[in-house]
């Protein structure tokens, strides 16, 4: 067996900087980034084709996207074509899949994103009918997910527990997915060491954060933990998505605090390089936490640049050294935080951004994640 089919609503990382672009509220990049990156592990072991079915809602420019087709190395993009017609987006699904995908191989193996409900139904079919393996790819608990029904969320599960295996990002993600004790393997996440870097678009210094800016998620505790250090020489710059009016009143009085709304993929890398210091304030959550690996956080040591995070039990068992703990997302400690990183002589912090780098490439490299699901499938 050597390929791969792989369904998702993750598109090309080149052609994503021209979708994003179409969008008037920019959706959430970490499953975009996540996915884009494993495909491209799978694709050092595997001829890998992707079946990508783009979101498009009331937030996007066109009513429809007709299908595309993309080539790179080891890789094929497909896109059926999608249209913002509820009847049309489910209705003609399958026959849009078969009209793009190719099935001259023999044998194959269907990843799939575990936490989306019609790609699932698609991918389920086609590994029934052809008798794939099917894994599933689970990067959290789908009950914990905003705005989706239960009935939603208990016909996905029950779908996805007749899988043959799944890729998981926690012990007990798995524990909720895979019921039947099938082979899975467990991951941090995946991160490729990109030695180009392009220069930040943010001149002088400044402190870090891009994410969801939603207030339960401790961008305000952040803003406030700016504000009380009064560091009048350093920027405080903000990017992501799920934008909250209140975040503009909340800033309006600052010059020092930049908000440059969603980016893309390589401007949040040239971003995060150029920075002091970056922060993820997500709070303490035990209902989320044991199923949700903080991606920012290591995406950060990969890049090599210094860290505070929130402590987090996950990630602590296996990067306690490579980063600054906060106590909590409060905002008096992510203020006592960014003073103990300033407070860091040059020899310290490089030692810390070295560990981190090297124990975050251990672990979570395209060729280490690639190779780990490649003896997991064989």
């Amino acid at each position: 067996m050597n390929k791969v089919i792989y369904f998702t609503n993750a598109v090309n990382p080149k052609y994503f900087i021209e979708y994003l672009k179409d969008w008037k509220v920019s959706p959430n990049l970490s499953n975009q980034n996540f996915h884009s990156k494993l495909i491209k592990a799978l694709s050092l072991y595997f001829e890998v084709e992707v079946i990508s079915v783009r979101p498009i809602n009331k937030n996007y420019k066109y009513a429809s996207l007709n299908s595309l087709e993309f080539k790179e190395e080891n890789i094929t993009w497909k896109y059926p074509k999608v249209s913002t017609n509820k009847i049309a987006k489910f209705l003609f699904l399958n026959k849009r899949i078969k009209d793009v995908l190719s099935l001259e191989k023999e044998e194959a193996v269907i990843f799939v994103d575990a936490l989306n409900l019609s790609l699932v139904k698609e991918a389920k079919k086609l590994a029934d009918k052809h008798h794939y393996k099917i894994l599933g790819v689970c990067t959290d608990n789908p009950y914990n997910i905003s705005f989706v029904k239960k009935s939603y969320t208990n016909k996905l599960m029950h779908t996805c527990h007749s899988f043959d295996g799944y890729i998981v990002l926690t012990e007990a993600i798995n524990n909720l997915y895979n019921k039947d004790n099938k082979p899975y393997l467990v991951i941090d996440g995946v991160n490729e060491e990109i030695k180009d870097i392009k220069p930040s678009s943010i001149k002088g210094d400044y402190i870090y954060f891009g994410g969801s800016l939603m207030k339960e998620y401790g961008l305000y505790d952040l803003i406030d933990a700016y504000k009380s250090l009064n560091l009048k020489d350093i920027k405080l710059v903000i990017c992501g998505h799920h934008l909250v009016n209140d975040l503009f009143d909340k800033i309006k009085d600052d010059k020092n605090i930049v908000y440059l709304g969603p980016v893309i993929y390589e401007e949040n890398l040239s971003l995060v390089k150029g920075a002091l210091l970056s922060v993820n304030p997500r709070p303490i959550n035990p209902k989320i936490d044991e199923y949700s690996i903080p991606s920012k956080t290591l995406e950060c040591l990969s890049i090599g640049t210094l860290n505070i995070t929130v402590k987090n039990d996950l990630l602590m068992k296996n990067y306690s050294g490579c980063v600054i703990w906060a106590k909590s997302s409060n905002s008096n400690d992510l203020a006592e935080s960014i003073k103990k990183a300033f407070e860091l002589s040059k020899k310290e912090k490089d030692s810390m951004i070295k560990k981190g780098k090297e124990k975050v490439m251990e672990r979570t490299s395209l060729e280490v994640i690639g190779k780990s699901i490649h003896d997991l499938v064989i």
